[in-house]
């Protein structure tokens, strides 16, 4: 069984200075805190072929298109979807772009699209 890792300093204190965290770093350091260090401190990164292919399959992604509705309003809205969606939340201190996201009979489901 594997173990949970923990991270027992409390994070620093929020301020506008304070940079939000790419959702991808937090799976990065789930994944190796190693490698998220270098990849968030360090600014090392070497693309792979995979890493190229996404870029390129992310090429339509990241072109956007559509426009997400007001939360009260997806109840009262057809179906709707919507790319290249940025989504941040100071209080958690994370900042994501999903890849598209689609309304459907007032449900919202985020989709990120991956090489695989």
């Amino acid at each position: 069984m594997a173990t949970q890792l923990s991270f027992d300093l409390p994070a620093p204190p929020a301020t506008a200075e304070t940079p939000l965290v790419p959702v991808r770093m937090v799976n990065e350091w789930v994944y190796c805190p190693r490698l998220a260090f270098l990849e968030w401190v360090d600014g090392e990164w070497a693309d792979s072929d995979d890493t190229e292919q996404g870029r390129r399959a992310h090429v339509r992604v990241d072109a956007g298109g559509g426009r997400l509705p007001a939360a009260e309003a997806v109840d009262d809205r057809p179906d709707f979807s919507v790319r290249s969606v940025m989504l941040a939340s100071e209080r958690l201190g994370i900042v994501a772009k999903m890849d598209l996201v689609e309304g459907e009979d007032g449900t919202v489901t985020p989709v990120d699209t991956k090489k695989g």
